[in-house]
C-alpha cells in the first residue's frame, strides 16, 4: 500500500487525487511499502506466518497458526546478522531452554525451537492475550492493594518455580508481566526469559563486567557487573511491587546513568513517602527488605518473599478484582434490550486483540479491543416458542373491534354509576355507629384447572474431552504439589494442590494436603509468638506439631534447634 505526502503541508494520505486536498499544491512523495517476504510462509512444515506482532534489535516476533489444529503461536525470529555470531546463537538457544524448563501455569508455554529453512533461528511459544501490566499502571495511575498482591504472588509463584530448576530470569518488569480477567479472578503470565541465565550451565552467556537488563528494575549487584542469581529477581520483584502500589518508580532519572547510580547508592523509599493512605507498615516491611542494597539483607528466596507479602496483607486478599482495563475471558449474558449486542468469548478471530510474547523491548502494532456478537442469540431467545403447557397471548385479544365501540361506551358509562353507588352506600355505612360489613360476593365456582408442573432444566451435556482434560490437569497437578510437599517446599506444594480441578479424583486428596499446610502455617506463626513471649516449651511443642506433618519443613527444624539453643534465626523474628 502506497502513502502520499504533500510537499508543502506534509500531510499524509492513503490515495492521491492529483492535488493536495488540505493546501491544494500538487508535489508529493509515494512512498512504497514493502511487503514483508516472511508473511504466509510455512515454518518447518507447521507453523503458518499470518502478520508481524513487532520488532526489536535483535529481532522479530510473529503470529502465526498451526497447521491442521489452526492453534495461534508466536515465532520469534533471530535477525539474521546475528546468526553467524557464536555468542548471540547460544544466548538465543539459552532463552529456549528457559522457556522449556518453567513449566508453570504463570509462565508462557514453549512450543519448539529451530531453524527455518533460510538457516533463521526462532522459537515457538504460546502467544498471551490480554493487557501488560505497565500498561494498566499508565491506565490506572495505581492499582488497588488487593489486586496489585494478587498479581505479584502469582510472578512470585513462576518465579520461584524457575529458581528451582535453575532459571534466573533477570529482566522482570511491568512489561514482561501479561494481565488477563478469567473466572478465578486475575491471570498473571510471566513472560521474555530472553536474557534468562541458567544457573547450572557451565557456559556464562555475560562478559564479566557487562551489565543485562532494564536499568530501572536492576540490582545494584547487576548494575556493577557481578554474577547475579536469584536475588536479583527478588529485587526486581519488589520494585515492581512498589510501582504497582503507588504508580512511582523508586529510582527513577533523566539518564541511564543517574538512574545505575540511584540503584546502587539510594534507598528505597517508604509507600507513604508517595502516597500518604498506603500506611501499610508490614507490607512496606516486605518491599524494604526485597529491595535491600546488599544480597544478604534481602529475603533468602522468593517463596520468603511471597509468603511473608501474604501474611503483611491476610484481609486484603481474595476480593473481586476492580480493575477495569484488562480483558476479561466472559460469558454472553441478556443485554438490557434487543439492540445492544453481546460480547463474545476469547479474542477477535481477525488477531486484533493480544499483546505479543516480546523480547528486546518489543511493542504490540495494535492495542486490545473487545469484539460483539450479532444479537441472534437475543433474538432467538425473544421469538423461542412456549414451554409444553404454557399458552401463548394473542395479541388480537387485547384489539376492540371497530363496530362495537357504542356498546364499549355504554359499558364503561354502566360501570361508572355502579361505582359512584356503592362509593355513596359504604361512606353511610362508615358514619353509623353500628358498623354493617357487607358480605363478599359470591364467586361462582371455577372449573378445576389441571396446572402442569414445570420442567425442570436439564443439566448441561458433559464434554468427555474436558473432562480428560481436567482429569490430566488434575494429576499433573497433584504430582507436582507431592514433589514440592517432599522437598518440603509447602507453599510451592500449597499453589499446585490449590489449582486441582474440581470434580476430579485427585481433588479429595488435594484438600487434604492444602489443610496440611495450613496447619503448617498456623503452627510456624504460632511457634515463632511463643518464643517472641519467652515461652520456649510451648514453641517447641508446635514446632514438633509441624514437623510430624512435614519432617522437612526448615524453619520449624531451625525453630526448634533455635529454642533448644536458647535464640532464634533472623528469619523467624516475631
Amino acid at each position: 500500500m502506497a502513502v502520499f505526502i504533500c510537499q508543502s503541508c506534509g500531510n499524509e494520505h492513503s490515495s492521491w487525487e492529483g492535488k493536495c486536498p488540505k493546501c491544494g499544491q500538487t508535489e508529493i512523495i509515494k512512498l512504497n511499502q514493502a511487503h514483508d517476504k516472511m508473511i504466509d510462509r510455512v515454518i518447518k512444515g507447521k507453523f503458518k506466518l499470518v502478520r508481524k506482532l513487532g520488532q526489536g534489535g535483535m529481532g522479530a516476533v510473529y503470529l502465526a497458526e498451526q497447521l491442521g489444529i489452526g492453534a495461534r503461536v508466536a515465532i520469534k525470529f533471530l535477525k539474521s546478522e546475528f546468526s553467524d555470531d557464536v555468542e548471540i546463537a547460544r544466548r538465543f538457544m539459552n532463552e529456549a531452554k528457559s522457556y522449556a524448563k518453567v513449566a508453570h501455569p504463570n509462565a508462557v508455554v514453549f512450543h519448539d525451537f529451530g531453524q527455518d529453512e533460510d538457516g533463521n533461528l526462532f522459537i515457538a511459544m504460546e502467544y498471551c492475550e490480554g493487557v501488560d501490566l505497565k500498561k494498566v499502571i499508565a491506565e490506572q495511575k495505581r492499582l488497588p492493594v488487593p489486586d496489585a498482591v494478587d498479581i505479584v504472588l502469582q510472578v512470585a509463584d513462576v518465579l520461584a518455580n524457575a529458581h528451582t530448576k535453575g532459571v534466573v530470569h533477570r529482566d522482570l518488569k511491568p512489561e514482561n508481566i501479561m494481565l488477563r480477567k478469567g473466572l478465578r479472578g486475575i491471570h498473571a503470565k510471566v513472560l521474555d526469559f530472553g536474557i534468562a541465565r541458567l544457573m547450572n550451565e557451565g557456559t556464562r552467556l555475560t562478559v564479566q563486567g557487562a551489565i543485562a537488563g532494564t536499568p530501572r528494575y536492576m540490582s545494584p549487584e547487576q548494575v556493577e557487573g557481578k554474577d547475579v542469581d536469584a536475588q536479583a529477581d527478588i529485587y526486581a520483584l519488589g520494585i515492581v511491587t512498589f510501582e504497582a502500589l503507588t504508580g512511582a518508580q523508586p529510582f527513577d532519572g533523566n539518564t541511564i546513568a543517574e538512574i545505575l547510580r540511584r540503584q546502587v547508592l539510594d534507598p528505597m523509599p517508604h509507600l507513604w513517602s508517595i502516597s500518604a493512605d498506603l500506611e501499610y507498615r508490614e507490607l512496606d516491611a516486605v518491599i524494604q527488605k526485597a529491595c535491600a542494597k546488599r544480597k544478604a539483607d534481602r529475603w533468602p528466596d522468593m517463596t520468603a518473599f511471597a509468603s511473608a507479602l501474604a501474611q503483611a496483607t491476610p484481609t486484603l486478599l481474595g476480593k473481586p478484582s476492580t480493575l477495569a482495563s484488562i480483558p476479561a475471558i466472559s460469558t454472553p449474558s441478556p443485554s438490557r434490550n434487543a439492540g445492544t449486542p453481546l460480547p463474545t468469548i476469547g479474542a477477535a478471530d481477525d488477531g486484533t486483540t493480544g499483546t505479543i510474547v516480546r523480547a528486546d523491548s518489543l511493542a504490540p502494532e495494535k492495542a486490545p479491543r473487545a469484539t460483539d456478537l450479532e444479537p441472534a442469540l437475543l433474538n432467538k431467545t425473544i421469538n423461542a416458542p412456549p414451554p409444553d403447557g404454557a399458552v401463548r397471548s394473542d395479541p388480537s385479544l387485547y384489539v376492540v373491534p371497530k363496530s362495537k365501540t357504542p356498546w364499549v361506551v355504554l359499558s364503561l358509562g354502566l360501570v361508572a354509576l355502579l361505582g359512584a353507588g356503592g362509593y355513596l352506600m359504604r361512606d353511610r355505612f362508615l358514619k353509623t355507629n353500628d358498623v354493617v360489613v357487607p358480605p363478599p360476593p359470591r364467586v361462582p365456582e371455577s372449573p378445576a384447572v389441571v396446572v402442569k408442573p414445570p420442567e425442570l432444566p436439564t443439566s448441561p451435556a458433559v464434554d468427555p474431552a474436558q473432562t480428560d482434560r481436567d482429569q490430566e490437569r488434575a494429576r499433573d497437578y497433584s504430582a507436582r504439589g507431592k514433589n514440592a510437599w517432599d522437598r518440603g517446599d509447602v507453599e510451592e506444594a500449597y499453589t499446585y494442590f490449590r489449582d486441582v480441578p474440581q470434580d476430579t479424583t485427585f481433588r479429595a486428596e488435594a484438600d487434604e494436603y492444602v489443610k496440611k499446610v495450613e496447619q503448617i502455617r498456623d503452627g510456624l506463626r504460632a511457634g515463632k509468638g511463643a518464643h517472641g513471649r519467652g515461652d520456649c516449651g510451648a514453641a517447641m511443642g508446635y514446632f514438633n506439631t509441624v514437623l510430624k506433618l512435614n519432617p522437612k519443613i526448615a524453619d520449624a527444624r531451625s525453630g526448634l534447634a533455635a529454642c533448644k539453643a536458647g535464640s532464634l534465626p533472623t528469619s523467624l523474628d516475631p
